[in-house]
């Protein structure tokens, strides 16, 4: 199993420009809130994880425009077929280039939506916070 990103162990800097945007448009969000990126932040918050085989990885072809894409099917939590689910589209960039990122293997995305308005909604900010592949 090879994790291709670990958000935990990047720099900072990404936490610090989410939590000064979230600060300026919700200055109460962090009333009851940790700051993101934060130690307590990191143990209180619940990420959702979504399993997946990669089907795709490179070139497609996609409304007459030649894309670097992955995609993956999206699995269950046994990682049979989800059924229903459409395939998820991920530009290829950035982690998605590591080597272990391959056709047939398996995806494990840890990922965290944080809606500081309390609501799903164009506030929202949606973070990749572990992507492990095998």
């Amino acid at each position: 199993m090879t994790i291709i990103f670990d958000l935990k162990s990047e720099s900072c800097e990404w936490a610090t420009d989410i939590n000064e945007e979230i600060a300026a448009a919700f200055p109460s969000f962090f009333d009851q809130n940790p700051l993101v990126g934060s130690d307590e932040w990191w143990e209180s918050s619940e990420f959702e994880i979504t399993n997946g085989k990669i089907s795709h990885a490179g070139p497609l072809l996609e409304d007459g425009e030649l894309v670097d894409v992955i995609s993956i099917e999206i699995l269950d939590n046994d990682y049979h077929s989800a059924g229903g689910y459409p395939e998820q589209l991920i530009d290829r960039e950035d982690f998605w280039l590591h080597e272990a990122v391959a056709v047939d293997k398996l995806v494990e995305t840890k990922s965290i939506t944080i809606m500081p308005s309390g609501e799903l909604d164009e506030t929202s900010i949606y973070l990749e916070t572990k992507v492990r592949v095998w």
